[in-house]
């Protein structure tokens, strides 16, 4: 720690002389010094000299907000054993919303096949009440829809259909990216009269650059 030692010292220093001139009439006096001692090499102080004063420089940035998406949005299913992938590279219809209205919203179209994927993801303290949404994920792979939806009016269609068939199981959202677990029912078995087709699986969707289109 640097030390600051103030010493002040006054002298009066009467000056006498004899037939003394008009200058004999003012008794001078030295000013009060002030001395600042800074470090030394040797840990001691020398006089006369200012201390080095250092002053923190701000903080940068480390970039460690979300930054603004770039490129295509992408998603990733597994269902059944099958994997499927979606983007919207080259795609001329296709959404992806990291917040709208409190809602992480994905549509993407299948990267190589006939198909698309809808994610709904309910950002934290969204009231689904408000926004008239539920955690969802919908699938569609040729001619084979896939529900997980708790929501979704196929619970009408079939006393067989209980919940818990079709919902999303788990959710979590990491930035500019959704991931969980959900069961699906295959909608086509709903309406065949017959015990629903039920199946779990695993999603993942990335917004690069947001889009409504």
């Amino acid at each position: 720690m640097v030390k600051f030692l103030v010493v002040t010292a006054a002298l009066l220093l009467p000056l006498a002389a004899c037939g003394g001139s008009d200058d004999s009439s003012d008794e001078g006096s030295e000013a009060a010094t002030t001395q600042v001692e800074a470090p030394t090499d040797d840990g001691g102080t020398a006089a006369g000299t200012s201390p080095d004063v250092t002053t923190a420089s701000p903080e940068e940035d480390d970039g460690s907000g979300d930054a603004e998406g770039s490129g295509p949005s992408t998603a990733v299913l597994t269902i059944g054993g099958e994997t499927y992938n979606f983007s919207t590279d080259g795609a001329v219809v296709a959404q992806c919303k990291t917040d709208l209205f409190g809602i992480f919203s994905a549509q993407l179209p299948m990267a190589d096949g006939d198909g698309n994927i809808g994610v709904v993801a309910l950002r934290e303290g969204t009231d689904p009440a408000v926004v008239e949404q539920v955690n969802a994920v919908t699938v569609s792979i040729g001619d084979e829809d896939w529900i997980a939806d708790e929501s979704s009016g196929i619970f009408d269609a079939s006393d067989a259909l209980q919940p818990g068939m079709s919902q999303v199981d788990s959710v979590e959202i990491d930035g500019r990216t959704v991931r969980g677990t959900a069961t699906f029912v295959r909608e086509l078995s709903v309406f065949g009269g017959g015990e629903p087709e039920t199946a779990t699986g695993t999603f993942e969707a990335t917004c690069g650059e947001e889009r409504l289109s």
